[in-house]
């Protein structure tokens, strides 16, 4: 389905979509220095941690354990970002959309997953428009590749490897359309009394619709069909070009996978702990397994260099 006509052969549409072409050694560069291993099946590890935020309300808000969240609102108050690229859903509006956050309160609104594709991007551009210097951006795994294209690519000159200062990326095998997702959750409940939505590790095989009357499950074969096409052609499950990458921790309710991938995400991380925004646990050897299985599985039907 075509939503707009564009009349440029070539620009940044192009240049900057996931899905047109990607250099891992171009992008492994930028980020770590060095050119693609290809030898992790989760991508480069400084270190890997179970996580949650410590304050309760944020971690009762979050999808697992509110570590994003606690990590962002770490990042605004230190000074390492001014702003938080987000996605978010208005009051009022069908589908969630990229937002520029710019204080606490505004970051902890967008706490939660929404499993679609939802344009966060579009929030960038704005950001970089009202001029901010420190931006951080949380996305899933094809739009930080995207970031990683506009930083080394930059056709506008807008100098984003220097202003983009902070890339949290998020677990994702798959996201549903927002437009065809929005008229199946209508279908089966109030929208407007949904609390949360859930897809709870195998065995379990269904979608829960957290509401204010209750949970229904959703078996999720009833929903794959609206899974975006392009998330077939993504090998990437963990997000591996971002500075942090953050997914839940199967088998610990409420609690997140935090893989540390650079200095910034280190030395936040550190921040974050020792402020007490957030708390941590060994990750143990077994779920590690299960996680670079999952991972290796992905790129086994498209490899990363693909």
């Amino acid at each position: 389905m075509v939503l707009d006509q564009c009349t440029v052969e070539q620009g940044r549409c192009f240049a900057y979509c996931p899905m047109t072409f990607f250099d891992p050694d171009e992008a492994s560069r930028l980020v770590f220095g060095v050119p693609y291993d290809g030898t992790s099946d989760i991508g480069p590890v400084r270190d890997i941690k179970a996580s949650r935020a410590k304050e309760e309300s944020i971690a009762a808000g979050g999808q697992g354990g509110g570590t994003v969240t606690s990590l962002l609102v770490t990042a605004f108050n230190s000074g390492l970002i001014d702003c938080a690229v987000l996605t978010g859903m208005p009051a009022g509006e069908t589908y969630p959309r990229g937002l520029v956050a710019t204080e606490v309160q505004e970051i902890i609104s967008c706490s939660g997953s929404r499993f679609v594709g939802s344009h966060s991007l579009a929030a960038l551009k704005e950001a970089l428009e009202r001029g901010y210097r420190r931006i951080g951006v949380v996305g899933v795994p094809c739009q930080v590749r995207s970031l990683r294209k506009m930083a080394l690519y930059d056709l506008k000159q807008e100098n984003i490897r220097e202003r983009v200062r902070l890339v949290i990326g998020l677990f994702c095998n798959w996201a549903f359309s927002s437009r065809e997702f929005a008229d199946f959750l209508a279908a089966e409940c109030n929208t407007a009394t949904i609390r949360k939505l859930n897809i709870p590790p195998p065995p379990a095989n269904v979608l829960e619709i957290e509401t204010d009357s209750g949970i229904k499950s959703v078996p999720l074969d009833r929903v794959r069909p609206l899974i975006q096409g392009a998330c077939s052609a993504c090998g990437d499950m963990t997000s591996e070009f971002a500075d942090i990458s953050v997914g839940m921790y199967e088998g610990k309710p409420g609690w997140n996978t935090l893989v540390v991938r650079t200095e910034t995400g280190e030395t936040l991380v550190e921040d974050a702990l020792s402020q007490g925004m957030l708390v941590a646990d060994l990750y143990p050897e077994a779920v590690l397994k299960h996680l670079s299985g999952a991972s290796a599985n992905k790129k086994t039907r498209v490899p990363i260099k693909a």
